[in-house]
């Protein structure tokens, strides 16, 4: 397949979703995953372990805020990527859908990503134990 022909093809409606969801389920995911790690990592005395100076609880919580900022900054990017892209190209009405998910979707992950970068910061307060 030629690369001229892949670069000029049109983003498939996956791609569009996800660079429109992806932040928010990743921020979900965080959300809930360092709410049940910091809570149950503490009360059940898994901070007593240490790696490395770290608690084990610690090492979680910056393993999930890891996985998922992963997912959001991708989305962050396939979306900037595809809003460029539309941009260049002509109108099409059948695309309009598709062009406000990845428009929108971009800045909106960018938000998200940031929410997840902040949420992740007081695991700090967790590297001694709880």
């Amino acid at each position: 397949m030629n690369t001229q022909t892949a670069e000029l093809s049109p983003p498939r409606m996956f791609r569009r979703w996800f660079a429109f969801l992806g932040g928010g389920c990743a921020w979900t995911y965080h959300l809930l995953t360092i709410y049940v790690i910091g809570e149950f990592g503490c009360v059940s005395g898994f901070d007593r372990h240490v790696y490395a100076g770290i608690s084990a609880v610690a090492w979680l919580l910056i393993i999930a805020s890891v996985i998922a900022l992963v997912p959001a900054i991708a989305a962050t990017w396939i979306g900037y990527v595809d809003a460029r892209r539309d941009a260049r190209e002509e109108e099409n009405p059948y695309e309009e859908g598709g062009r406000y998910l990845s428009s929108f979707g971009w800045p909106l992950n960018a938000v998200f990503t940031m929410i997840i970068f902040v949420e992740s910061l007081p695991v700090f307060g967790y590297l001694g134990g709880c």
